[in-house]
């Protein structure tokens, strides 16, 4: 987990009623001043990043393939770089990083990342354990290969821990229109299994099958997953990328098809149809298809990372979804009921546009919020804090 840094920079406080919104007038949740800082600088595309239980953070950096460890007084060391055979393109690389529910105990954490060996492509998820000096990190066993890659194109891979030894891997699609819908592909999924094995949990709704991969899909039919996180009440939430239109925050359900099929519909349509014809949620499908419980409209923001933030201190959005955006470089507070259903939302303009391109977005100990930037050059991490 985290703690505050020293020698912060670039302090910017703006009072509640500077900052825009895109929420109905009549939802009114008190809103807090923000104060926004930069913890570190000098970065390339830190995509996620965690806290362990002595306030450290744990620091990806995508396209490096770079693990850091930042220390709460602010030194920072390599854990590692590249390990063999990790792979780098386009939107994949070395990803998202979750610490073991037991890693006081363990030292184990766990990373998604890109793999090519020869012949072999994919996107896999690894447990490593951090030695005590906290200098280097140790693979103990890869939990999960075969998740699709291509170019590395929607090559998305994020993890969040749920109750017990759970594990959620949100995936992409990698661009291939029949994978999402497919139950024996990885891609397009929310997987569910046991972070000390990687196989899937006994209660997940294809447990019986003869296809492992099927045994772990907890959630289907979506496009690029981004971001995965875990509201007070145990629920999973998940962040995604749309196509032209409707980036999606969705409620996951166990078992449900999230309506992203991309497959050609005539003769001459493309192998991956992006079109007006295939809509996020396409309600077509056979079954029962899950709508999104917040969604962008007719343009897309690139949503990327969510939390939820917690503490006295966001006032009316104490429990409100945090989500960054990279195409639109801001951020948007959502808030939602117990039910799940949208009250209102909240753009920030502390953080709409000053920092460019937002990746992660990470609740840390102190109760403040974590950001990464996206820019490729000098990204930064922030912290922001209500009041």
């Amino acid at each position: 987990m985290r703690r505050l840094v020293p020698a912060i920079a670039a302090v910017l406080v703006l009072p509640a009623s500077l900052l825009s919104a895109t929420s109905p007038a009549s939802a009114g949740a008190q809103r807090p001043d923000l104060r926004v800082s930069v913890v570190q600088s000098g970065l390339e595309h830190p995509w996620d990043l965690a806290f362990l239980p002595d306030r450290s953070m744990l620091v990806t950096e995508r396209s490096r393939m770079r693990l850091t460890l930042r220390r709460p007084d602010g030194r920072t060391r390599t854990i590692f770089t590249a390990p063999e055979h990790m792979w780098s393109g386009g939107e994949t690389g070395l990803m998202s990083v979750e610490p073991a529910k037991d890693f006081a105990t363990s030292r184990a954490f766990m990373t998604c990342h890109g793999y090519r060996n020869g012949g072999v492509q994919d996107v896999r998820v690894v447990r490593w354990r951090l030695n005590r000096a906290a200098t280097k990190a140790t693979r103990v066993r890869t939990l999960v290969t075969g998740l699709p890659s291509t170019s590395g194109r929607h090559g998305g891979c994020a993890l969040v821990t749920g109750s017990g030894d759970q594990l959620f891997i949100g995936t992409g699609d990698a661009a291939v229109g029949a994978n999402p819908q497919r139950l024996t592909s990885g891609g397009g999924k929310v997987l569910r299994v046991d972070a000390r094995t990687g196989r899937g949990i006994k209660t997940n709704p294809f447990i019986r099958s003869t296809n492992r991969m099927k045994q772990r899909v907890y959630t289907y039919g979506h496009r690029n997953v981004q971001g995965l996180a875990r509201r007070s009440d145990g629920t999973i939430w998940s962040v995604e990328q749309g196509s032209y239109r409707d980036d999606e925050v969705n409620r996951l359900r166990k078992k449900g098809n999230y309506g992203w099929n991309p497959v050609p519909r005539t003769a001459g349509d493309p192998a991956y149809n992006e079109g007006a014809d295939s809509p996020m949620t396409d309600h077509r499908l056979p079954g029962r298809q899950r709508s999104a419980a917040w969604r962008s409209g007719p343009q897309t923001f690139a949503t990327s990372g969510g939390t939820f933030v917690s503490g006295r201190s966001w006032k009316g959005w104490r429990g409100a979804l945090a989500v960054s955006s990279l195409k639109d470089s801001s951020l948007r507070l959502l808030r939602f009921d117990r039910r799940g259903s949208l009250r209102e939302t909240w753009k920030p303009s502390a953080l709409d546009g000053t920092y460019g391109r937002l990746r992660a977005a990470v609740r840390g100990p102190d109760g403040a919020l974590y950001l990464t930037t996206s820019n490729g050059a000098d990204d930064k991490i922030l912290r922001v804090t209500a009041r």
